[in-house]
């Protein structure tokens, strides 16, 4: 074992476990755990939000596209970006505000409260699209970290994705969202400045960027502009297919609870330009990564490799150590923040409210942390039989929360006509179109992926069951969006 490449992952993990220990004295309280007691600064809450979504995709399943497609990979970015764009602009400010005027912890208590129905099958849907999509979702980040300790160490990687199953599941138990904040905040810094330095790194070994592009030219020259040689109405779906991607990223509860979390809404704007710079810095290391390692490395058989491979071959291995822990950081800020959506979901909206009405705040720290483990279990099993690819494997689970949630969610912000039998109905088509759209139509995912045909089928369905049924709180409503359309100080 090279121990100057494992020192800077002990000495990492170390660390992000000392943040859990230290974030420990922010959960006496459910909102202190949930929510770190709504006191996250812009900075922790824009990087926290940028990296609990972008997951392992950027240095696993980006440089793997951008391997095989070139700069046409780039409309990907674009899509994501732009659904960024949207939740900051659309969604951020209202549902701070709203989520502490009706006094929600969770996600599915917004929608529970907003509404002011009957909850049950509510409270039922949301933790079923969460437990299943999450924990499909924390299954490929798991899994992606144990290809990662496979190639570099030569470790099984059924005992890597343990590994990493373990440690993130530990510091979520002790540190809570206050906790797996900050580990995210100083996880999303190391992923920018590490994937940066990486990507200018092996241009530079490559030979330069001229000779990078004249050797991709010779090798394929459609791999030098962003069409791949297409035209017409190939160009177009596949442009299509690749913008709306970012669809799939709206409304998503492990995202979207950061906004609830912010210390006040005149905070947005600011968290906002620190996402999209961090992001749009990391976005072109991850490309010159891919783009490079077409020209060092050919002959690779999987270019989702890339990465681990190029780290073994090409750097010093202190570095190498570093830049895994950089990864490991990316790919555990998605699962933390996942695995504590679940857990809280089912305490405060199952356990709560159906188990035990009358548990202490104690209680419900507890349970949470219980179901934690749980769905940590289920996501390493997921991890250890999961075959397909990281990418897709994170589009379709995305696809599925943001199905769920996003159609319901924006219109919850912006219309005092929903119902509870519109939020329910809405929530509904959104799963279930998810699930038959991949059974029916699998060879379109390039031009079309489940997340749009779900969000556009729910929107319809919500506003449709809406407009039959009646909301009995209707001025209340009013009063309520009013002031959550206000920026509060």
């Amino acid at each position: 074992m090279n121990w100057m490449l494992l020192a800077p992952i002990i000495l990492y993990f170390v660390f992000i476990v000392g943040i859990g220990v230290y974030s420990y004295r922010f959960t006496d309280s459910r909102e202190g755990f949930h929510l770190g007691g709504r006191k996250m600064s812009s900075w922790v809450t824009a990087i926290s939000y940028a990296f609990s979504g972008m997951s392992a995709f950027v240095l696993i399943g980006f440089v793997g596209m951008v391997y095989t497609m070139g700069p046409s990979s780039f409309y990907t970015l674009i899509g994501y970006n732009l659904g960024f764009a949207f939740s900051y602009l659309f969604i951020a400010k209202r549902i701070r505000n709203y989520s502490e005027i009706v006094g929600a912890y969770t996600y599915t208590d917004y929608f529970v409260k907003r509404v002011r129905g009957n909850a049950h099958i509510i409270r039922a849907i949301s933790a079923l699209s969460i437990v299943v999509f999450m924990s499909a979702y924390v299954g490929s980040q798991l899994a992606a970290g144990g290809m990662t300790i496979e190639t570099v160490f030569g470790v099984s990687p059924l005992v890597a994705i343990i590994i990493a199953g373990i440690v993130v599941t530990f510091y979520c138990l002790f540190g809570g969202f206050a906790g797996v904040s900050l580990t995210d905040y100083f996880q999303g810094i190391l992923v920018v400045i590490g994937t940066a330095i990486l990507g200018i790194y092996m241009i530079i070994h490559a030979g330069g960027w001229s000779e990078v592009v004249a050797q991709v030219a010779a090798s394929d020259a459609s791999l030098t502009t962003a069409s791949m040689g297409a035209g017409g109405s190939t160009l177009f779906g596949m442009i299509f297919g690749f913008l709306t991607l970012g669809v799939a990223i709206i409304g998503r509860p492990h995202d979207t609870i950061r906004f609830f979390a912010i210390s006040s809404s005149s905070e947005i704007k600011k968290s906002f330009a620190i996402t999209l710079t961090a992001l749009s810095i990391t976005y072109w290391g991850a490309f010159l990564v891919g783009y490079s390692g077409r020209v060092i490395f050919p002959a690779i058989e999987n270019p989702e490799y890339i990465f681990p491979i190029a780290l073994v071959e090409l750097t010093h291995p202190l570095f190498a150590g570093f830049m895994i822990s950089v990864f490991l950081g990316l790919l555990m800020s998605t699962a933390d923040s996942q695995l504590l959506s679940a857990g809280s979901t089912f305490a405060e909206d199952i356990y709560k409210k159906y188990i035990d009405k009358n548990a202490s705040d104690k209680r419900i720290v507890m349970v949470t942390r219980l179901f934690i483990v749980i769905v940590g279990i289920l996501s390493t099993v997921v991890a250890i039989t999961n075959t397909t690819s990281i990418f897709w494997i994170t589009v379709y689970a995305s696809a599925g929360l943001a199905a769920t949630f996003a159609p319901v969610l924006v219109i919850s912000l912006y219309w005092d006509r929903l119902t509870n039998a519109g939020v329910v109905s809405g929530m509904l088509s959104g799963f279930i179109t998810v699930v038959v759209w991949k059974s029916i139509a699998p060879e379109i995912s390039w031009i079309m992926t489940e997340a749009l045909p779900a969000i556009f089928i729910s929107a319809i369905v919500t506003i449709v069951v809406s407009l039959l049924t009646k909301q009995p709180h209707i001025e209340r409503i009013r009063y309520e969006l009013d002031r959550a359309k206000k920026t509060w100080a």
